[in-house]
């Protein structure tokens, strides 16, 4: 019996187009509906009619189990609804209406929420993953326009179960309607389906897009720092690597007003698993004016005070933020706070950021909807950062 097994869910959304994901039983044909959503009074679903109109249909006969369509023609920072169908010979299926939201324009406000390790804390979870399906709902709660994880979504990225059990089945809500971007952590091991399953840009381990007036770079920690040498560095993250290469390129080539660097290894932590090699990326991010940087991997939530050349830097500094989301290790915490440190606890939790064109407020909430962190930076036209 054909059925649909994953999804669907969003990728790469743009201002004029948003890929569409899902995954069937069987293999079969592709189709996708956007349909017009129309607001009122009250009504439907949210505030809108029932959706009727078609605007655009997507097809792909060639059969497939996991099913990728791109819509284009879009209008920007719009909503919309959609429906997915798949076809053979057995039987079709069809899924309900769910929403979608182009990007924003430069110039225009949007939030975006945080989390990882949804796999990576299976070991030592005692809910029964009842705290993945904590997280996925109080981010749903919080509508953001997409959404990062930050590696180890599963427990062993080679075991194709695993990404229904930790990530797809708990996250099956949140991410019909929120797009995500996800990077490699330990756990994902490069195994294939981070790239079947996911349409990010070539080669799909690291990558960046805009957002607003955000620009994103997605990077692979695991690469630069291999289960061969871990801790130590490969010797990767120098001219000539491709990855490294990249990285350069893309913080040269941006000229978006907030710049964003998300990968899996914290370079700062006063916990386990700190990997301090990759503070050799610290001296390019603070030269192209990287103003976030988020990690994971270990299960804790870290904030630091801004960072320039090895010290804490209010002007110039960068905050790196460790956000080991779905799951708590306290006991991996040094007895003591680092020098870096500027606020830490252990529990599960996620991130609420919020993005206009001359500020970011950051929220850290608990797995029961409790803030227990925030910062603001505001950024002046000529570039000056003001930390509260």
């Amino acid at each position: 019996m054909l059925t649909i097994v994953k999804g669907p869910y969003l990728q790469c959304p743009t201002e004029n187009s948003i890929t569409i994901m899902w995954e069937t039983s069987e293999p079969a044909s592709s189709t996708v509906n956007v349909l017009m959503a129309e607001r009122i009074h009250s009504g439907y679903q949210g505030n809108y009619k029932k959706p009727e109109h078609v605007l655009v249909t997507v097809d792909e006969n060639e059969y497939s189990t996991i099913h990728r369509l791109t819509v284009n023609h879009l209008e920007p920072n719009t909503l919309y609804f959609y429906q997915v169908r798949s076809v053979n010979e057995r039987g079709e299926i069809e899924s309900g209406y769910h929403f979608l939201k182009t990007a924003v324009r430069r110039g225009e406000s949007f939030s975006f929420t945080v989390t990882s390790e949804t796999g990576g804390y299976s070991g030592f979870d005692k809910s029964e993953g009842q705290i993945n399906r904590n997280i996925f709902s109080q981010m749903q709660r919080y509508r953001p326009d997409i959404t990062l994880f930050v590696g180890d979504i599963v427990n062993d990225g080679n075991n194709y179960e695993d990404w229904e059990k930790y990530f797809f089945g708990p996250g099956k809500e949140f991410l019909t309607n929120t797009p995500f971007y996800s990077c490699l952590g330990n756990h994902e091991d490069n195994a294939s389906w981070y790239y079947d399953f996911f349409a990010y840009n070539s080669p799909k381990n690291y990558y960046s897009f805009d957002y607003g007036d955000t620009h994103f770079i997605c990077l692979d920690s695991t690469d630069f720092i291999e289960r061969e040498t871990y801790p130590n560095s490969s010797g990767k993250m120098v001219p000539g690597n491709e990855q490294f290469d990249f990285f350069i390129r893309d913080l040269q080539s941006t000229s978006a007003k907030w710049k964003i660097v998300y990968f899996h290894y914290p370079p700062f932590v006063s916990g386990g698993y700190q990997v301090e090699d990759l503070q050799e990326l610290c001296p390019l991010m603070e030269q192209y004016g990287v103003d976030l940087v988020i990690n994971s991997h270990t299960i804790v939530y870290e904030r630091s005070h801004p960072i320039c050349n090895g010290k804490v830097d209010f002007e110039k500094g960068i905050v790196y933020i460790v956000a080991g989301g779905a799951g708590a290790m306290p006991d991996w915490f040094l007895p003591k706070r680092s020098w870096h440190t500027a606020q830490s606890l252990a529990v599960p939790h996620f991130l609420n950021i919020v993005m206009t064109t001359n500020s970011l407020e950051l929220q850290a909430i608990d797995e029961h909807g409790s803030l227990f962190d925030k910062y603001c930076l505001y950024k002046e036209s000529t570039g000056k950062r003001i930390y509260l």
